[in-house]
């Protein structure tokens, strides 16, 4: 992907293809998001689950949450966004056709993209994910396939709790264990892809234009991404769930407008779902 080609543009050419159905929880509405909807209908036919809102398919029931995906999996929509609703029950309602042990939170990435049309995908952003080995190991495998999804170049960067100067004195101890981790998945990805330790500088992740970052924990990449997107710095297009065999967003549920993750909801839901892991039993 051309960087000067905004990660927008390369969505709305794939949303386009097929004008599709998209749900989303709206509990309440606002002129901003209802011109959000407006917006967004260029491209999709929004569905509003959860309010009435003239205009647009609108579906309200006791269950929100339940309605919203009996239309996902009776192929009435073809992607459900979290929108406005609240994250225990949404999730709660969407694993429930799935193996006990299934965590959709265990490849949801995030995709936003800064000012200069540089696409990045960070995660993880769940603060209930504390960034062990192996849950970065699913977010990286995860990440490349969302980007090969929607076009993306992989570039890979993992930030640590430490620098090597550092290790001196974080031998024996978590933040030590932590930075032989990420070194240790850094050794297995180099031979597949462009992967980089970037220690505690996002910064130069940033000005060497990776496309995936891992942050060390949930809770500091979903400050990080918050934090950019209320402060008008990114376009953020919401987080795929890549473990589902449906096309699955979350998003703020304080969210100003929708129609980017709308976008991205589109576009997935035209990509070849085979990109998208089937864990579905």
């Amino acid at each position: 992907m051309n960087h000067q080609l905004s990660l927008g543009a390369v969505l709305m050419k794939k949303a386009l293809l097929k004008k599709n159905k998209i749900g989303i929880g709206i509990t309440k509405p606002t002129e901003e998001i209802i011109s959000g909807l407006y917006k967004a209908a260029e491209f999709c036919e929004p569905v509003v689950y959860g309010s009435n809102i003239k205009g647009f398919e609108s579906i309200v029931s006791e269950k929100t949450e339940n309605a919203l995906f009996n239309d996902l999996e009776a192929g009435m929509i073809q992607a459900a966004i979290r929108g406005q609703l609240s994250a225990e029950p949404f999730r709660e309602s969407f694993i429930r056709n799935y193996d006990k042990h299934f965590n959709p939170i265990d490849e949801m990435i995030t995709v936003m993209e800064f000012p200069n049309n540089r696409p990045m995908l960070i995660s993880p952003v769940s603060n209930f994910t504390d960034g062990e080995i192996l849950e970065r190991e699913k977010l990286i495998e995860a990440s490349v396939r969302l980007c090969k999804s929607i076009s993306l170049p992989v570039k890979i960067g993992l930030l640590s709790r430490c620098r090597i100067e550092d290790m001196v004195d974080a031998v024996g101890t978590p933040v030590g264990k932590f930075y032989n981790d990420t070194e240790s998945l850094v050794s297995k990805y180099r031979d597949s892809y462009d992967i980089k330790n970037y220690e505690v500088d996002f910064e130069k992740a940033c000005k060497d234009g990776v496309t995936i970052l891992i942050e060390p924990c949930g809770t500091t990449g979903n400050q990080v991404v918050r934090t950019l997107y209320f402060l008008d710095v990114i376009r953020f297009y919401g987080a795929p769930y890549m473990n589902s065999s449906h096309v699955v967003l979350e998003t703020f549920k304080n969210g100003k407008d929708y129609p980017d993750v709308m976008l991205l909801a589109a576009a997935l839901a035209n990509s070849n779902l085979n990109d998208i892991k089937d864990t579905k039993l």
